[in-house]
């Protein structure tokens, strides 16, 4: 909602993907150099995929916040959680179960409600939440592919020892974005550089969370279950503080946020779903 603000004020959406990538980088940097021991060399490239994701994931995120309101946005990020259990199951053969499945169904059905909103629409704002709708899928996709490959290799190498080199390989990737990321004094002239601060503080501490968990003690179902219950919190803070962080919240009407919050309750449902199988 922070990084939403800040690019709603004239903010580039790649300056909070460059700094949060940038703190991350040096942040598990200085861990490596501290403890010096990380994978050998001969790993890296699995470091290196695995921060291209990641680099690609939160682009595509900040996009899906630069096109759309958060409240439409976060909920689709639930489905992550499907995306994960499946390609866990692809990438090491276990059948998909039942409770999946229906979790799926009923992912899709939130995801319709999230986007579809409550009576007429626009057509102009229906491309642009349809937009919002494939940039978060596409967010999840290369975060659900993170996650897992994340596990797969990460946890073998422990955490401590993994997320260095991937860290820095998404700070790297990240360098790219310079031409198009805001200076601070540009930041300050439109009154974005607060709540691009915070974005970029908080953004790397959930990104933190989420990987030592992951490298650490695998199980990335579960972990994704736990995170994807977000959705319900966002639409709640982007409906009651909608004025504060100057969204399209604000001028939403009272049945479309009724519309996305039931997309949002589906969505948490599958979540629920899932963790039964």
């Amino acid at each position: 909602m922070f990084a939403r603000k800040a690019i709603g004020r004239g903010a580039s959406a790649w300056t909070g993907t460059f700094y949060g990538n940038l703190w991350l980088g040096l942040i598990w940097l200085a861990v490596g150099i501290y403890r010096w021991d990380v994978i050998p060399p001969t790993e890296w490239w699995k470091a290196v995929a695995i921060g291209l994701l990641f680099f690609s994931g939160q682009c595509f995120t900040y996009m899906a916040f630069r096109h759309g309101d958060v409240s439409v946005a976060t909920p689709v990020f639930g489905v992550k959680i499907l995306m994960v259990a499946g390609l866990t199951s692809l990438l090491t053969g276990q059948s998909i179960t039942t409770a999946v499945w229906i979790a799926a169904i009923v992912a899709t059905l939130g995801i319709v409600l999230v986007q579809s909103g409550g009576g007429p629409t626009h057509h102009t704002e229906k491309k642009k939440i349809l937009l919002t709708v494939l940039l978060a899928l596409a967010a999840a996709s290369c975060m659900s592919l993170f996650d897992v490959c994340l596990q797969r290799w990460g946890v073998p190498a422990g955490a401590l020892r993994f997320l260095p080199a991937m860290f820095v390989s998404a700070a790297l990737f990240s360098c790219v974005l310079l031409p198009w990321v805001d200076t601070p004094r540009r930041l300050t002239a439109v009154r974005a550089i607060q709540p691009m601060l915070f974005a970029t503080i908080l953004m790397p501490l959930q990104s933190m969370g989420m990987t030592i968990a992951l490298s650490q003690f695998g199980d990335a179902t579960r972990v994704n279950i736990v995170y994807s219950l977000r959705g319900l919190w966002a639409i709640a803070f982007a409906w009651l503080l909608a004025r504060f962080f100057e969204g399209g919240e604000q001028f939403a009407s009272r049945s479309v946020m009724i519309c996305r919050a039931a997309g949002a309750v589906l969505l948490t449902i599958a979540v629920i779903t899932s963790l039964l199988s």
